[in-house]
C-alpha cells in the first residue's frame, strides 16, 4: 500500500532524538479515510521537527490502540530506549509520590510477566509428571502388604 492512499487507522508516531532518545514531536493517531504523513511532510508540518537536522532523528510507528492501558493511566511516551526502541514511558505521580523515570509501559510489562508465568506453568506441570513418575516407582518398589 502507498505510504500516500487512505487507510482506516493510522497509528501514532513517534520521533525522537538518535543521541538521546528524548521525544521531540508525537503524531496523534486517526483513524477514518486518513492520509498517513512522510518523513518530509512531518518536517515541514511540525515545527520541533522542521527546527532540526534530519539525520539526528529517528522515528518509531506505533500500531493503532498500541499501549492504550498505559494512556488510560495518563502515561505520555518521554523517551525511546534506543537498544530497544521500545517507548519508556512517564506516569502522573500518584498521590504523595516522587516522580519516577521514564520505564517501560504497562503493555510490555504485563507481556513479559504473561510469558514468565505461561514458562512457570510448564515448568509446575513438568515438576507434577516427574513427582508422579516418582511415586509410582515407589509404590513400584515396596513389598505388597498381603
Amino acid at each position: 500500500m502507498n505510504e500516500q492512499e487512505p487507510k482506516n487507522k493510522i497509528g501514532m508516531k513517534v520521533y525522537y532524538d538518535l543521541q538521546s532518545g528524548n521525544v521531540i514531536v508525537i503524531t496523534p493517531e486517526s483513524a477514518g479515510i486518513v492520509a498517513e504523513t512522510t518523513w518530509e511532510q512531518d518536517f515541514k508540518l511540525y515545527q520541533a521537527l522542521a527546527d532540526k537536522v534530519p539525520d539526528s532523528v529517528g522515528m518509531i510507528q506505533l500500531e493503532h490502540g498500541a499501549y492504550m492501558l498505559d494512556r488510560a493511566e495518563g502515561g505520555m511516551v518521554a523517551r525511546v530506549d534506543l537498544a530497544t526502541l521500545e517507548p519508556l514511558f512517564e506516569y502522573p505521580p500518584k498521590g504523595g509520590e516522587e516522580p519516577q523515570p521514564p520505564e517501560v509501559s504497562f503493555t510490555s510489562q504485563i507481556s513479559e510477566l504473561a510469558a514468565e508465568n505461561q514458562s512457570l506453568r510448564e515448568e509446575n506441570n513438568a515438576n507434577q509428571l516427574a513427582l508422579m513418575e516418582l511415586h509410582m516407582m515407589l509404590l513400584n518398589l515396596m513389598p505388597d502388604a498381603g
